[in-house]
């Protein structure tokens, strides 16, 4: 059995390369001329898991939220399905995001899921990331959640699972029995530079010439795509291959949408060198075929994260999710 031990070096290679690949309290925030007011519901508990923590979200909600009804985002972190955490606070285009929704009047969550490893393969990120919708939805009268106006947000890793549980067949997902009854409606995807199509991503086709040049030449991205693929898939990639791709391709948000899919926001910067910008590229050609409404914005010259671009176009990007989400408000 292959085992994750990475050490800090390998590890800001995942994340470079990999990255594809209840407490209550009323808060006032400041930010550039005017103040607005929020409720934040920290770490509740959303699904029990033996012999481990459970797995938590953090929610969001707008001042509105104590006289009506209002509509929610679901946020799916990312980092390489293997790394990642729930908070928002540390990235200036999720606080940004996060802080125009609710004064905007739309409640924000942002969940975990079980990150992969020896034991932990999927589809269990993507039954957790169903659940958390689902315990959404069953509570959403607690917490004044507008059920007709559910959408979801992911980045990297996180809009690949966004995408799996928007397109996929909730019946096909499985997860918690206890919400197997529960809806799962979503109004809107919203896809930043996410993988579309695994066995492509992880270069699994590579011609035996290609693979001997890759295993020489880049032999620390090679082993962690082999440790990757294995806490992915649960197979090995040496000797397993064929189950490597028969279950990537299971899970490839692009064999998905030759059926009625949500309308979908595709955001990815062009000198992206994690995820291709062709994986959003097919998706949107995949988009056309099947006349499914969607909106494809090319940053230019923006990395995998977006995290080279200037603070005023990352406000632009901000203002056009939030446009796009707006516009699928029923």
């Amino acid at each position: 059995m292959l085992h994750i031990s990475l050490t800090i070096s390998q590890l800001r290679t995942v994340l470079t390369f990999c990255c594809l690949l209840a407490t209550i309290f009323m808060t006032q925030a400041q930010t550039d001329s005017s103040a607005y007011s929020y409720r934040s519901l920290m770490d509740v508990g959303y699904k029990a898991l033996p012999n481990r923590d459970s797995l938590r979200l953090d929610l969001f909600l707008p001042a509105s939220a104590a006289k009506k009804k209002v509509p929610l985002l679901i946020v799916v972190h990312g980092g390489g399905w293997a790394f990642g955490d729930k908070e928002m606070e540390s990235i200036y285009y999720m606080r940004k995001l996060k802080e125009e929704l609710l004064r905007s009047d739309f409640a924000v969550a942002s969940i975990s899921y079980r990150l992969v490893s020896d034991s932990v393969h999927f589809p269990k990120p993507v039954e957790d990331c169903s659940d958390a919708i689902k315990w959404l939805y069953k509570h959403a009268d607690r917490y004044r959640l507008d059920t007709a106006n559910y959408g979801i947000w992911g980045g990297s890793a996180g809009a690949h699972l966004a995408m799996l549980v928007a397109y996929a067949n909730p019946g096909e997902i499985g997860g918690d029995a206890s919400l197997r009854e529960v809806p799962l409606r979503l109004n809107y995807v919203i896809d930043n530079f996410g993988p579309t199509k695994l066995n492509d991503l992880f270069r699994v086709n590579l011609n035996g010439f290609s693979t001997f040049m890759f295993k020489v030449f880049v032999r620390k991205l090679y082993d962690i795509r082999l440790k990757l693929t294995y806490a992915m898939t649960g197979y090995d990639f040496k000797t397993d291959k064929d189950k490597v791709l028969e279950v990537n391709e299971r899970f490839s948000p692009l064999n998905y949408v030759d059926k009625p899919v949500l309308p979908t926001l595709i955001v990815h910067g062009t000198k992206d060198r994690i995820v291709a910008i062709k994986q959003s590229e097919q998706l949107q050609e995949a988009f056309q075929k099947h006349q499914v409404e969607h909106r494809f914005i090319r940053v230019e010259d923006g990395d995998h994260g977006l995290g080279n671009i200037a603070k005023e176009k990352t406000d632009e990007l901000v203002q056009t999710t939030i446009t796009f989400i707006k516009a699928h408000k029923k």
